[in-house]
């Protein structure tokens, strides 16, 4: 049989007879039904391939003259990083060998039918593959939620992400997308909350393209301006590679400005203290290599998977491991505010939701976990709590005196404290004087604080679930103009000069999604953010390759925060 150059010149002539008129497409319907009976793989694809031939009268998707150009746009589109980041085979090397087999092998011509038709079953595969990576990566879903709901066993705490796993398309719209000539628009159109997925695909080529950092010898003594020292060199060779310090300046062993400048933004990236100084905590973290970088990324990347293409035009994005609150209007960015979130033994939950009211001069009912948890502990240190932070106790709706004695058999017990306790609205609430509600069974909100200090750590990791918003009157400022009843600002004024709860109730519903995502990029700065929650290892831990069964919590992470029990935290 005639050798030919490429497979796709093969294709252009099939229905033409040149490999002999025993070559029918009625025979390549028959292999096609072969291919998919006994080459398919048994998984989730077999049903819907046998789906869409069956709709398609088994004939075939690519191989025909007509598809020579979708055929290329989707073997193209496998060895795309952007819809193909992990470098998955999708498929690649079975086409390529059987591409091969064509261009290199004298075949019969009943051979030559059965890899024309396992070449097209193979790419229809490879497209589901494609599709399914897009939609969902290789991290199984199911065992991530199995190692989050297992935390509360192991180490008592109650991780909640409510994670929106997307299902194939119906066969109705895949058939129609074989059908059509475009496959690469079809993937793009796939591609999960957008701008965040570019944004990190961007971070992602760019380092891929770095070569690989070296290794920063640690050093008793903390590098400074002016000093000169044997590390330097090596510290500024390792900031030129991710382009804080200048390519074009010398790499001497002096600590010039142009280093301190660069160590700045380098601490920044990694929510360091900018002091611009070369201290145990920075060389720890220039110690980090590339690949963990890129496996950094990647993580992100495949958290993507869990939203849609775009968020809607006005939202509230909280974003736990930043610490940070962003609200868009008509997509744009109009507030950005350092947050304090969950403890990690307390994490905040990770879901979405639709704001609805605002309460000004809001109550504190202080949950029933938090009394069994926190409050008995905290009067039995100091039984004059409740009066010194202005809490009322009831009992029905009466008003009575407990103490840690009259709450302790309850400590232990499953039975709910039959005591109300409400923290009185004033400066010394805990939520301050202002709190955003998007109703939810987590009974988490935003709202002010009483204790701005906190904003100034690094790791803003102090409440039990709710997060504390720094600007809370900027925010409320931005949202007025969807309250039902208008409020001038002498209204206002009124309101919290009365220290009366008071309910602002919002026509317009704002949604509100709080994220997990430890790389992103902002003001042009690439920042990388700790994995608190260790939910970013828990994911690559149920990814394809890296899999195991269970999780461990180290006994080594992020400093505890549970000996802050001196006063409640919501």
């Amino acid at each position: 049989m005639k050798r030919f150059r490429t497979v796709f010149f093969i294709f252009s002539f099939l229905v033409s007879g040149l490999f002999g008129t025993t070559i029918t497409l009625s025979s390549l319907t028959q292999e096609i039904k072969e291919s998919l009976e006994n080459r398919v793989k048994e998984g989730p694809n077999k049903v819907l391939l046998q789906q869409l031939y069956a709709q398609n009268d088994y004939r075939p998707f690519w191989i025909l003259p007509n598809a020579r150009a979708k055929a290329a746009a989707l073997i193209r589109a496998l060895k795309d990083p952007y819809f193909n980041y992990k470098f998955k085979d999708l498929e690649s090397k079975t086409i390529g060998e059987l591409f091969y087999l064509f261009d290199n092998t004298d075949t019969s011509d009943a051979e030559s039918l059965r890899l024309l038709a396992r070449s097209d079953v193979a790419m229809s595969d490879a497209f589901l593959k494609a599709v399914r990576f897009i939609l969902q990566s290789d991290v199984d879903w199911n065992l991530v939620q199995e190692k989050l709901a297992a935390l509360k066993e192991s180490d008592d705490i109650k991780s909640v992400w409510e994670m929106r796993v997307k299902l194939m398309p119906d066969v109705h719209t895949l058939y129609t997308v074989l059908k059509g000539d475009d496959p690469k628009s079809y993937l793009e159109s796939l591609i999960p909350l957008k701008s965040r997925y570019d944004m990190l695909y961007k971070i992602y080529t760019r380092y891929r393209r770095m070569q690989t950092f070296p290794k920063v010898p640690y050093g008793t003594k903390t590098l400074k301006l002016g000093d000169k020292s044997p590390r330097i060199p090596i510290i500024k060779k390792r900031l030129q590679i991710t382009g804080d310090y200048p390519k074009t300046l010398k790499l001497n062993d002096s600590f010039d400005v142009a280093l301190q400048k660069a160590v700045k933004r380098f601490q920044k990236r990694y929510l360091i203290q900018e002091t611009g100084m070369i201290d145990r905590i920075t060389t720890y973290y220039m110690t980090i290599p590339l690949k963990e970088h890129l496996k950094w990324i990647v993580t992100n990347l495949d958290k993507t998977k869990l939203y849609p293409r775009h968020f809607e035009p006005e939202h509230i994005e909280v974003n736990i491991p930043e610490f940070m609150l962003r609200y868009y209007k008509f997509n744009e960015l109009k507030l950005k505010m350092p947050i304090v979130v969950g403890r990690i033994d307390r994490p905040t939950p990770l879901f979405s939701d639709l704001m609805t009211y605002i309460v000004l001069n809001p109550t504190w009912t202080i949950p029933d976990n938090l009394i069994k948890r926190d409050l008995i502990h905290v009067l039995r240190e100091n039984p004059d709590y409740l009066d010194e932070h202005d809490i009322k106790a009831y009992l029905g709706n009466k008003e009575v005196n407990v103490t840690a004695e009259d709450l302790a058999p309850y400590e232990k017990s499953e039975e709910k404290v039959p005591y109300r306790f409400v923290q009185q609205p004033g400066d010394n609430n805990a939520l301050g004087r202002v709190k955003f509600m998007f109703p939810n069974k987590y009974a988490v909100y935003l709202h002010d604080t009483d204790n701005k200090t906190l904003f100034g750590r690094r790791y803003r990791v102090y409440s039990s679930g709710c997060m504390r918003v720094s600007r809370p009157f900027d925010l409320l400022a931005a949202l007025l103009v969807h309250a039902k009843t208008p409020l001038s600002d002498e209204k206002l004024i009124e309101i919290f000069r009365s220290n009366k709860p008071y309910t602002i109730k919002l026509k317009d519903p704002v949604p509100v999604h709080i994220l997990y995502f430890t790389v992103l990029e902002d003001e042009g700065n690439t920042l990388f953010r700790n994995d608190i929650y260790l939910y970013d290892q828990i994911i690559y831990e149920s990814s394809e390759g890296h899999r195991k069964e269970s999780f461990t919590v180290p006994k080594h992470r992020l400093v505890s925060v549970k000996k802050q029990r001196k006063r409640l935290s919501n």
